[in-house]
């Protein structure tokens, strides 16, 4: 029973690799045997005379009947099956050749026992079936029978020393059956490096996932909740917070997957410029539209748009209070261009300390994490900054 439970579960966890070849493996032990019955005919009818008659049909039947199975079993896809009866196959062959002594009847022959001639197909069934160990220990078993069987059922003159005879038998069997084991072992070996790759991508791409959802989480946490509290705690006129806050939570309100129904240029040079009224109403940004009738995935339009809003924050916040700012943007059918620009203070990028997240994660990280999506930062103290975002669709 537990050996049935074992076979079955490496059944049900075949590889699509391992599957081909078992099924290849069949195909062939069949029409291995195939062949050698209908060599063996004459044989098997001139050594009737020396057995009792029931050994012959019972061998026959036993040797060659489940390797025809095996042959037809081979066009199924479940292995299950093909495993048992492969497994039925080696096993009956060493047991036909076990009763041999029961049936001969004591007359010498000139000739091999033609049964001594297939002990290699026999052990092939075995390594459909089963592992290196059983299989080799079958074969084993089934070469030294046959040998004794010849040692004992020839004619003296026809003899010739047992232990060269058992060594050749084995040595020549074993080169065939060792690389039946090794095709199957590298099988299941591939099936399981491209299952185990598989899951690895799937484990990247969650986590890739799991990433860019962080950077908008963080960046909305630092674009809204924390420019909100902050407005609060200095003292600013309380409708304004109360404004403020109203955005907030309609920011939050709206994290729900996109629809993917994308926009049209126009509304996203509506969503562009609303992007950055909510930041400094008195800033008109230059747009330029293709004159087309395009429609922008929603993504990188509601990407680029929080980047910029983050952008021009960024500016009112650190140029200085005598920068000026510019917005010039450019969309087509495939294409989206931001310049952010202002003559402020500038500053050092590498020196901007780690917790501070607008830049990094609400520009950088955000437009990077974004399939198509382009981001480059010019700035240096006493020089201004340069923010330039764009996307471009990715090639199919």
């Amino acid at each position: 029973m537990a050996s049935d439970t074992a076979s079955t579960a490496r059944a049900l966890s075949a590889g699509t690799t391992e599957i081909r070849l078992t099924r290849l493996f069949a195909r062939f032990i069949a029409s291995g045997y195939l062949f050698y019955l209908l060599l063996l005919i004459p044989t098997i009818a001139a050594q009737y005379a020396v057995l009792e008659p029931w050994w012959t049909f019972f061998a026959v039947a036993a040797v060659f009947g489940p390797p025809m199975v095996l042959g037809a079993l081979s066009f199924r896809h479940d292995v299950r099956w093909i495993r048992q009866v492969a497994a039925v196959s080696a096993v009956t062959y060493p047991a036909a050749a076990l009763a041999w002594p029961l049936a001969w009847r004591g007359d010498l022959m000139t000739a091999d026992a033609w049964i001594s001639g297939i002990p290699g197909l026999a052990g092939l069934a075995a390594a459909v079936a089963w592992g290196p160990a059983r299989t080799i220990a079958l074969l084993v078993v089934s070469v030294a029978t046959v040998q004794l069987i010849n040692q004992f059922c020839r004619t003296p003159d026809h003899n010739a020393p047992f232990l060269p005879d058992l060594m050749f038998g084995l040595s020549f069997c074993l080169l065939y059956v060792a690389a039946a084991l090794m095709a199957l072992h590298t099988g299941r070996l591939l099936d399981r490096t491209r299952a185990e790759a598989h899951s690895a991508a799937a484990t990247a791409a969650a986590t890739q996932a799991r990433a860019v959802q962080r950077v908008r989480f963080n960046a909305l946490l630092h674009d809204w909740v924390m420019s909100t509290l902050l407005a609060a705690a200095r003292g600013t006129r309380r409708e304004d917070v109360r404004h403020q806050a109203r955005l907030t939570l309609g920011k939050l309100d709206n994290t729900r997957p996109d629809t993917g129904l994308g926009y049209p240029l126009s509304s996203a040079a509506a969503y562009f410029r609303a992007a950055i009224a909510d930041v400094d109403d008195a800033l008109v940004p230059s747009i330029t539209v293709s004159p087309d009738d395009a429609v922008l995935p929603a993504d990188p339009v509601q990407i680029l748009g929080a980047a910029v809003s983050e952008s021009v924050r960024n500016s009112v916040r650190h140029a200085g209070p005598r920068a000026t700012r510019t917005v010039e943007l450019a969309f087509s059918a495939d294409n989206i261009a931001i310049v952010c620009a202002d003559d402020g203070v500038g500053f050092v990028p590498s020196q901007v300390p780690e917790h501070r997240l607008g830049l990094s994660v609400s520009v950088i990280e955000r437009v990077r994490h974004l399939p198509g999506g382009a981001v480059e930062v010019h700035t240096r103290p006493g020089a201004g900054t340069v923010i330039r975002l764009g996307w471009k669709e990715p090639a199919a």
